[in-house]
């Protein structure tokens, strides 16, 4: 039995074997590969970043006093206070 007389219906005998146009290609893999950037928690990150630039300053206070200490001889370890908090760190 025959179901068409001009074979498969894809095949056009004047056009030939039918192909998906290259544009419409281009397109479809366009569309499948588009990244997508979702920022959130911004205003989060804004005062972390102003925190940060506030400690900076306290840790260059703490700096300078420690440097003026050790210069005139009048920095101590303290160190039971230095293994305790070993000790804590370790237990953790």
């Amino acid at each position: 039995m025959i179901d068409r007389i001009n074979g498969p219906g894809d095949i056009n005998p004047i056009e030939g074997i039918k192909k998906p146009s290259v544009e419409k290609s281009k397109e479809k893999r366009k569309k499948e590969s588009t990244d997508n950037v979702e920022l959130r928690h911004v205003e989060d990150v804004r005062k972390f970043a102003e925190e940060a630039k506030n400690i900076s300053t306290v840790r260059e206070q703490l700096v300078e006093e420690l440097k003026k200490a050790i210069e005139s001889g009048n920095y101590f370890v303290d160190t039971e206070r230095l293994a305790r908090k070993i000790l804590e760190e370790l237990s953790e």
